[in-house]
This record gives structure tokens, sequence and C-alpha cells, in this order.
């Protein structure tokens, strides 16, 4: 049996020839996809390509790299996920470390692979999409040249489904391996506690598939609703598909959104269509939330996840972002509460469940969290114990079971005997008019050990000095948690995923030091 390969025949049987896919214009039926992905999966299976190898994948946003990910399914090979702005390098190095025999890669990429190609020797089939000339193996001729029929190679729970690395912000990538049953367990997930999915419904998809974004392709194809690809993500294009397709739905981390309520001609586009926008990856600062709602209502919804427990594991519904509007605002500045068939729990450094209110680690237990870190069994087991997944976040809980992330635990701050976390700063800073980004972190301090530092970047046509952010922190903070500095940039730094790079904002003032705490 292979349950997730059913789903996807399911629905080529039940939309036939609705329209599944849209990239750059192209439009896939649903039939179309499930014979594509077919005959993929049968060209694997006729190189040799066995069930748990792993399969780097380097493409764009697009139909192929949801076919490609249908076929990895079809074929019960593991998916490796290459978000194509890593360096070759980068690319290199999970190469390797993960084995992988096959690389498809789009035409665009093809400098990095030949950057790479002597020094990755697991890989023994290079399929070029996009380039029918290639001297490898080219993905439309593989199409061309097999069998569209079913031929599925049958898979268990407890066969890998995905090795994603994690985005190497804190240290040399690993890669959290995620099996079926995590799979099928997170799709439940996202139709019982997160969306209501039906045909009607037709998704864009603006963060890389790579990643996070990769992961309401699946949802809504087996309920029959279209997934349009974003190649690269663009605030006017983004505007201009919502109003060609009637765009229902979409998933994006917090500096999208951002930019989308920033947008100068905004009042050009009809999006009265969108009725979800899914947001995580990040922090949402809550000025910047209740800016969202004003301008495309009451239709956000918050879900927390990591790689190593694939999301949702919480999630702040639509309800709750109106109650937390009308009633109880504390609520907004939550990720949400525990969904169904997940256990979140609070815990101290003994493993302890931390009382209400207190400060906690997040610890997850579900179907949903990883088998092990590819390769790294001390790294596994510090990670998962007894069945439970220490995230390394920190938080608190409130009677009514909403968790609010503080920080990550390396994030937090200790100057003078103090922990201080940087999100309750940064949640001040946002409010302030002129600032549209801010990120706070620990500096070394000869007489504190530590002491605070943020870096922002303002509105464009708006001006603030240091001493003024300093001064409205200490309105609404501690005076013990207000920045003792502030740098000024143009734009903060930030990963493939659009998430800040703290970690390397925070490095350059480390660099002379052992210890970086």
């Amino acid at each position: 049996m292979n349950q997730l390969a059913y789903m996807i025949e399911r629905s080529a049987q039940y939309f036939r020839y609705n329209t599944a896919l849209i990239s750059e214009g192209k439009i896939m039926t649903f039939e179309e996809v499930h014979k594509a992905s077919n005959s993929l999966s049968n060209a694997f299976q006729k190189l040799g390509v066995k069930k748990g190898e792993r399969v780097g994948v380097l493409l764009p946003n697009s139909s192929p790299y949801c076919i490609v990910d249908f076929a990895l399914i079809k074929s019960g090979l593991v998916r490796l996920p290459l978000n194509t702005r890593l360096t070759s390098s980068e690319i290199e190095y999970i190469i390797n470390d993960s084995g992988a025999s096959v690389l498809i890669y789009g035409s665009d990429y093809e400098k990095k692979v030949n950057e790479i190609r002597d020094k990755i020797p697991t890989v023994k089939h290079f399929i070029c999409q996009g380039n029918e000339k290639t001297s490898d193996l080219s993905y439309g001729k593989l199409l061309e040249q097999n069998s569209d029929e079913n031929n599925y190679v049958n898979t268990n729970d407890d066969d890998l489904f995905q090795i994603l690395y994690t985005s190497g912000t804190t240290g040399k990538p690993k890669g959290a391996v995620t099996d079926v049953r995590s799979r099928i367990s997170s799709l439940n997930n996202v139709f019982i506690d997160e969306l209501t999915i039906k045909p009607n419904d037709a998704m864009i998809h603006v963060a890389s598939l790579a990643h996070g974004g990769g992961t309401k392709v699946l949802p809504h194809f087996v309920k029959g609703a279209t997934n349009i690809l974003m190649p690269k993500f663009s605030v006017g294009e983004f505007f201009n598909l919502v109003e060609k397709y009637k765009v229902t739905t979409t998933w994006m981390v917090p500096t999208m959104i951002s930019m989308l309520i920033e947008f100068e001609n905004l009042k050009d586009y009809d999006f009265s269509s969108l009725n979800t926008i899914i947001y995580a990856g990040a922090p949402m600062p809550v000025a910047t939330l209740k800016r969202a709602i004003d301008v495309f209502g009451n239709i956000f919804v918050q879900v927390y996840g990591l790689s190593e427990a694939p999301n949702p594991d919480l999630v702040l519904t639509k309800n709750d972002h109106i109650t937390g509007l009308y009633e109880k605002p504390r609520i907004l500045a939550s990720a949400g509460r525990e969904i169904m068939n997940a256990r979140v729990l609070l815990v101290d450094e003994e493993g302890d469940e931390v009382p209400t209110g207190e400060i906690g680690e997040v610890i997850i237990s579900g179907d949903n969290i990883m088998k092990e870190y590819w390769g790294l069994e001390e790294a596994t087991k510090e990670t998962i114990r007894d069945g439970w997944l220490y995230t390394g976040d920190l938080a608190r809980k409130d009677e009514e079971g909403y968790i609010y992330i503080v920080d990550r635990r390396k994030d937090m701050v200790i100057s003078g005997g103090y922990n201080i976390y940087p999100r309750e700063i940064e949640e001040v800073l946002y409010q302030h008019p002129s600032v549209l980004e801010a990120t706070v972190f620990g500096i070394p301090d000869d007489k504190w050990g530590e002491s605070v530092k943020a870096c922002v970047a303002l509105r464009q046509g708006e001006s603030a000095t240091a001493e003024e952010l300093v001064e409205y922190c200490q309105k609404y903070l501690a005076s013990y948690k207000k920045p003792k500095s502030i740098d000024f940039l143009n734009e903060l730094p930030k990963s493939s995923n659009g998430k800040i790079l703290k970690r390397q904002l925070r490095d350059r003032y480390w660099e002379a030091f052992d210890r970086q705490v």
C-alpha cells in the first residue's frame, strides 16, 4: 500500500479536468499532473533508483516541482529539498551529508551544479529541467519516454519521506528526518485544525516549496483545490495573480505580510477573494498584525511548527484573532493552542512541567515529529527524549492554554543576572510608527556580562534617533530591558525563507570572544 500515492490518484479521478496547478500562466489539470508524476516515477524505477534513496530537488516554485514531489511519493524515494538561494557550497554539503543519489535541477541553476558536480560523488543521476539539450538526463524527455500508468512502490508508515535541513542560522545544517507517518499526520492536522479546503479554493504559494511553503500543496491537491506557484515573490505580481485567479488562500512569513500592507499601489487591486492568510516562520509583531487586519479583514491564521515537527503544532485560529481584537488583546501575541493530535508542554531544565504563567521550554509529542537528525545520533538523543521533541523555544502558557513564545533559549540575554527576552523588546519597537523591522540580541558588556543591542530598519520617509527609540522602549519596559545601543540599517538581513538573520548580526560583536554568552 502507498497511502499518499493513492490520495493523489483519487484526486485525479474525482477532479480529473479541474485546474490543479498554475505556474507562470501554464495550467495543468489534475489528470495531467497525476500522469506526469506517474511517468517520472516510472523513470526513476527504470533508472534503478531504489526505495529509500535520497533525491535532491533544486527547482523554483513551479509545476515541475510539484510533479517531482508526487513522483517521489509514488516511488518511495526520500525528498531532499534544496532552497534555490543556497550557495553551491551549501548545496554540496547537504547532498554529501545525505548521500543523495539523484539531483534534479532547473536550468537556471546549472552553474551551481557544475561548480560542485565533481564534489558530490554519491550522485549517480543528474536530471535537468528546462534545457532539453542538456548532456544530463532531460526531465522533459523522461516524461515523454516513460509510461504514465500507475506503478507505485509500496510504502509503510516507518519509511522515510523527507530530510529537511535546518536553515543553518545557528550552525552547520542538520537534516531533520520525517517518515510517511509524519507526512500523513501533518496532512490530517491541516484538515482538522488549520484549514477547511474546498474544491473551489485556490492557494497561491509565495514562500519556497523547499521549506515551510511546500507543506500546503498536497492538502490542496487531495481536496481538489488549485495550487498557484510563484517562482519569486513580488508584491505587485502577487496582487495581479490574486485578482486574476480569485485566490482564496496564501501562506506567508510576517516579513511578506508587512510588504503587502506597505505596498503603495494596494488600492489598485481587487483582493476581496482572499479569505485566509496563514502566517508562520517567525513571530508576527502585534502592531503589524493589527495593521494587516485593518487592510485584509479577519482572515488570519497563525501556525507554529518546526523542521523537526512539521506544522501545525499550535494554531491561532481566525476566531482567536477576532477574540483577540475585541475581547482579549493578549492572545494576539500568542502562537495559539495545541492541535488535537499533538501534545505540547512547557518544561523546566529537569523536564518537569512548569506552572501556568511560568517560562519553560516547548516540547512536542505526536506522530508528526521527526524520527532523527540524519547521521547525528547524539544530537538526536539530545533533541528527542522519551518520545518528546525538545524544541529549544521558550514560552509561557496562560490559563486558557494559549502559548506565548518568548524566545529561543540561545537568544536569551542575561544582563546583570536578569533574564531578558528579545521578543518582548522587539514587540515594543515594532509599535513605534517609524520602525519597519527590528531585531534584538545580546552583545558583550564588561560590566553586565551582556547588554541589549537593537538593529532597526525604518519605514521609507520616516526618521528616528537611537535616543528616541530607547526612550520609547523605556515607556513600556523595565529600565534594564531597554536597548543600550541601536544600529540603523537600510534593511535587515534575511534567510532564503524570509527570517531575519539575528545570528548574522549578533556574531560580529562576539568574534573576539571564546564564548558567546
